[in-house]
């Protein structure tokens, strides 16, 4: 009975997910499959091994050693660990841990989104409270309602990960009034002016897209030195291409700008989250295309592509 039982146990083990490890007298008596996976080991040749040499690493060892319960990240997995007399259980977090990861970045990523359109209410609010005439009320009342309606529209988006969805072929000149007017604070305070010379047609969400252009003029306005920021489109191999351009000092490299909480060297003292082109990257990968930074012709230039629209689909909206 007791041989039948060890023969059932073992079977079992060698099916399970779980890694176990079995160390008796200071050699590993038996491992699993999934113990040499998750361990990069050969079983053969670990069998009758000390601890060091089966697990290959001195925090797991010492874990045997001790008894108790860690996670480590061990040859690039998140390995949950626990030793209990000798045996060692390991369970793979990996995707776990990601899945974590990637939800803290999308909730980064949406509180920054969220955070422009109340910032910009914010503003036209403290104007009306402090006294405007009345024709600048009724504009003011316009974009706080338009404002409005994008952080509604932003709050239908959840879950985290969706990104808008109700593409349409429009010009990008479409968005250069409604941009002007929000940022018209801004641009006052850093002496600075928006040049438009983007007349492109493209086929992506519009809010997406303002999204997009209001982070790189953003950035441009609190980073560049004031003065002409250019907004310029343009087509070719096979793609359709937008710029925000500044006459800031060009930056030693752009790549890193991109991921999470990168900020350049000229933003010191500048208010943000390092979160402004993580979302630029996003959103221009949800439309199909992609976003880059690059030094251009007395100054920075931060872009987005998209793909060639349809001229047809105009007709289809």
């Amino acid at each position: 009975m007791d041989k039948l039982l060890c023969q059932s146990l073992e079977a079992a083990w060698e099916k399970a997910r779980e890694g176990l490890v079995i160390f008796v007298q200071g050699k590993a008596l038996y491992l699993n499959p999934s113990a040499a996976s998750l361990l990069g080991v050969e079983r053969d040749r670990a069998i009758g091994q000390g601890p060091m040499l089966v697990l290959r690493d001195h925090r797991l060892e010492e874990l045997v050693h001790q008894t108790g319960e860690t996670r480590l990240n061990v040859r690039g997995r998140v390995l949950l660990a626990r030793a209990e007399g000798g045996i060692l259980f390991l369970q793979d977090q990996t995707a776990e841990a990601n899945r974590l990861e990637a939800l803290e970045e999308s909730s980064r990523v949406l509180a920054h989104e969220l955070r422009t359109p109340v910032a910009g209410m914010m503003a036209l609010l403290e104007a009306l409270v402090q006294g405007v005439p009345e024709k600048e009320s009724r504009q003011i009342l316009e974009l706080l309602y338009q404002e409005a309606e994008r952080l509604k529209r932003l709050l239908e988006d959840l879950p985290l990960y969706r990104l808008p969805t109700a593409e349409r072929t429009f010009n990008l000149e479409e968005l250069c009034p409604r941009l002007e007017r929000f940022l018209g604070l801004q641009l006052a305070e850093r002496g600075a002016f928006i040049h438009w010379q983007a007349s492109i047609t493209v086929r992506a969400s519009q809010d997406a897209v303002y999204q997009t252009l209001l982070n790189l003029l953003e950035n441009a306005i609190k980073y560049g030195p004031g003065g002409e920021i250019a907004v310029v489109s343009g087509s070719g191999e096979g793609e359709v291409w937008l710029e925000v351009r500044d006459k800031g000092k060009p930056l030693p490299e752009y790549e890193p700008l991109f991921q999470s909480g990168q900020r350049g060297v000229h933003a010191a003292g500048a208010r943000g989250t390092g979160l402004g082109l993580t979302l630029v990257r996003r959103l221009s990968a949800g439309w199909g295309g992609r976003a880059y930074g690059r030094a251009c012709e007395g100054g920075n230039a931060f872009g987005v592509t998209f793909p060639v629209a349809n001229p047809e689909a105009k007709a289809q909206d």
